[in-house]
């Protein structure tokens, strides 16, 4: 393929990862007379699922099979009545249940299965393909579309903040900056997906504050190094964002929401889905307004998103995604320590689309796939408000000045990227994946009262990676890239997970293990900057990571109970920081010179005591502590320190009840004390924890009619996840949503 040329020397040099793919596997002796059967194993409502266990067994022999891509198998065995089991925790087999083998074999047999109380996922993020989360050994977690909806989160980092090892880090309410730490990485260190299109600047930073929730399918979570696959940002783990697409049998249909509430707040959101005439699609849009709570913070987006698929033949379809957003905000400042900047003010726009050009056999998966992100923010300070002291009590920190720019400081970044990938099932028992992909990344950054900087970068990598199952309850996951960066050359990045369903059926006990490497390119200013006090540094290494973590799945009460455990060690190296180099005249640039560590624990639970309650709880221990530093660092990042906004304990419990036509939830959220500063002189190094009680209340009225309220902070606590930016109070908003047509939903 074209795709592959720039890398094809690149990967001859490097085939002992390919190797890694061609691990032999010598099956049982075929039985004698045997026949064979094969068909496809798909959810209630259609859905493949592949990388799942077939077993058939009788009362004198057993057989099973390893689906493929697609959720095909093949299996031989003898002429006789079998029972159908599907080895995969949170799955039951409604049909059929038994099946009855002729000597002539059984083709196109058809294996539905339906989801037990806690139900299975499926995912792409962990495998680049489809995968039962179950099949893993690594520490994964997904927020589907209904626990999503039950969540009714104001924000998407609101959503995922329940998700164990990770910490967030907002300043203020809805739009400001906002920041997600994963494992005790920095907030550059998780690789962010929309729909398979990196959205991370250049060099790993991405504000989240303006990502909300619109047409969201589910949120996956991808927890430890995974640049095997990933490449470049993908140090502490990796977050993706799918938009909604039709159910396989969702009618056409239009729905939408109108609601306001506290903060002179409103939302407008409106939709339509469904499939026809050989197409699927889901179009949506909405328009957010707020005042937040302090003076101009007030936010306002509109926002659009599309999924448009087509087959274009028995085995080949065509799926475009696209999602786009423009936002303005004030910025205050941090106002619990000075007073509010009244004029400054950022406008961003935000722009993601990919395509997706697929042939999917039997045991062969072919994706061709293109993908553009762009991130587009002009901050604006147009006055000069005059100088400040910061205060906070009795405390008094430096003076500052307000640095007007009425034209403002531009960051424009764009990333352009296309790809190919195969996917085989070799033999009854080995899911083998290759891919190949290059990505373009250019930008316009600096004060536009200047000449503004214009980099650009070229990447590429190829990928390889071996599913397989070891007689039947062993999966294991072995693979590799390599990459080569327009900054840092060329590195070899390696990831191997363990599952080991010691206990199958209902109530499985699963072990797990994986260890992995992660490698991340530098900011363009870190590279290619001009400017005196922050010159870029061509001779940058990338910063690395090595991660490796075990732990235990639990299922318990018939499925109806699922715990997670997991123990995790996570080192963070050549991390890349600024360095003064001369007082006189006074220069600076970037050098590798930072280390942190991460350990420590993550525990979930996810329960179903009846059909109408779920509970959902999460917890995370984190030991985190810079290890080495700048000479010059601020003591803050001295070695020996805590890291940087990330609390040491953190917990969530979640409950949410369906009794008919009405349904209740609530979420509390604790967060401990953590490491801060206020940069300002005030001498503050510690942030106080928090608690924060959300509540939200559903009621159908019928004929497509709902009535919605939630209230986050209901208990209007008074706490601050950045120092210096207060968080919302008690924030109440209501509303009605709409339905109109459709039919049976995935």
């Amino acid at each position: 393929m074209f795709l592959c040329s720039p890398v094809r020397r690149l990967f001859r040099r490097h085939a002992l990862i390919a190797a890694l793919t061609l691990i032999p596997w010598v099956g049982p002796a075929v039985h004698a007379h045997a026949a064979s059967v094969s068909g496809d194993v798909t959810t209630t409502d259609g859905r493949p699922l592949p990388h799942a266990v077939v077993t058939l067994r009788s009362a004198s022999t057993s057989a099973s099979a390893l689906t493929g891509p697609e959720g095909g198998f093949r299996v031989d065995l003898p002429p006789g009545s079998y029972a159908v089991a599907l080895e995969t925790p949170g799955l039951v087999v409604t049909r059929p249940t038994a099946l009855a083998v002729e000597a002539t074999g059984a083709t196109g047999v058809l294996i539905e299965a339906a989801a037990a109380p806690v139900r299975e996922e499926v995912l792409v993020t962990a495998t680049r393909s489809e995968a039962l989360s179950s099949t893993l050994g690594m520490s994964v977690s997904v927020l589907d579309r209904q626990r999503l909806g039950d969540q009714d989160a104001a924000t998407v980092l609101r959503a995922i903040e329940e998700v164990p090892g990770i910490a967030v880090a907002r300043a203020g309410g809805v739009g400001p900056q906002a920041s997600m730490f994963v494992r005790g990485g920095e907030s550059r260190f998780a690789a962010v997906l929309v729909d398979g299109v990196p959205v991370n600047e250049p060099g790993g930073s991405i504000n989240l504050g303006t990502l909300l929730p619109l047409e969201i399918e589910q949120v996956e979570v991808l927890r430890g190094a995974a640049s095997s696959l990933y490449g470049t940002d993908a140090l502490a783990g990796v977050v993706q964002v799918v938009t909604r697409t039709a159910g396989r049998y969702e009618e056409p249909n239009l729905h939408g929401t109108l609601e306001g509430g506290s903060f002179d707040s409103w939302r407008l959101q409106g939709a339509t889905s469904g499939r026809r005439a050989g197409w699927d699609w889901n179009l949506g849009g909405q328009r957010i307004e707020t005042a937040n709570q302090e003076p101009n913070s007030d936010f306002r987006q509109t926002a659009g998103a599309l999924a448009l698929g087509r087959g274009l033949g028995e085995h080949t379809s065509l799926r475009v995604v696209a999602r786009a957003d423009t936002s303005k905000a004030g910025v205050p400042g941090p106002t619990a320590f000075q007073r509010p900047d009244l004029d400054a003010s950022y406008e961003r726009t935000t722009a993601i689309a990919s395509a997706l050009l697929r042939f999917a056999g039997e045991r062969l998966t072919h994706d061709v796939r293109a993908g553009f992100s762009r991130a587009n923010q002009l901050s604006i300070n147009p006055e000069d408000s005059g100088p400040y002291t910061p205060t906070f009590g009795d405390l008094q920190g430096f003076g500052g000045s307000d640095y007007p720019n009425p034209e403002g400081y531009q960051n424009d970044t764009r990333r352009l990227n296309a790809g190919y990938q195969v996917e085989a099932q070799l033999g009854r028992m080995h899911l083998v994946t290759f891919g190949c992909e290059a990505t373009r990344e250019t930008g316009e950054i600096g004060d536009r009262r200047e000449a503004l900087l214009a980099p650009h970068r070229t990447n590429a990598g190829v990928y390889a990676q071996d599913r397989l199952v070891l007689g039947d309850n062993v999966f294991a996951t072995v693979g590799g890239r390599v990459e080569h960066n327009g900054s840092f050359g060329t590195r070899a990045v390696p990831r191997v997970s363990l599952a080991w369903r010691v206990r199958p059926g209902a109530n499985a006990t699963t072990l797990r293990a994986s260890a992995g490497a992660g490698i991340k390119e530098p900011s363009f200013l870190e590279s290619y900057g001009v400017s005196q006090f922050a010159r870029g540094n061509p001779d940058l290494a990338p910063e690395r990571s090595r991660t490796f973590d075990v732990g235990i799945d639990q299922h318990l009460l018939d499925g109806r109970l699922r715990g997670e455990a997991t123990l995790f060690h996570q080192d963070y190296e050549n991390q890349i920081a600024y360095f003064v180099e001369s007082y006189d005249p006074f220069t600076g640039s970037y050098h590798n010179l930072g280390r942190t560590q991460a350990r420590g624990a993550e525990l979930a639970l996810d329960a179903a005591p009846r059909p109408q309650l779920t509970l959902h709880a999460a917890y995370t221990f984190l030991d985190g502590k810079v290890v080495e530093s700048a000479p010059d660092a601020d003591p803050i990042y001295a070695a020996g320190q805590p890291l940087l906004r990330r609390p040491k304990h953190q917990a969530s419990v979640s409950a949410q009840s369906h009794l008919g036509r009405l349904s209740a939830g609530v979420t509390l959220v604790i967060v401990g004390k953590r490491a801060d500063s206020d940069f300002g002189g005030l001498g503050l190094m510690q942030n106080d924890g928090y608690r924060r009680l959300d509540a939200r209340l559903r009621w159908e009225l019928g004929r497509g009619l709902e009535l919605a309220a939630a209230a986050d902070n209901l208990t209007n606590a008074k706490y601050m996840e950045i120092l210096g930016y207060p968080a919302l109070g008690r924030a109440i908003r209501g509303g009605l949503r709409w339905r109109l047509g459709g039919g049976q939903q995935r």
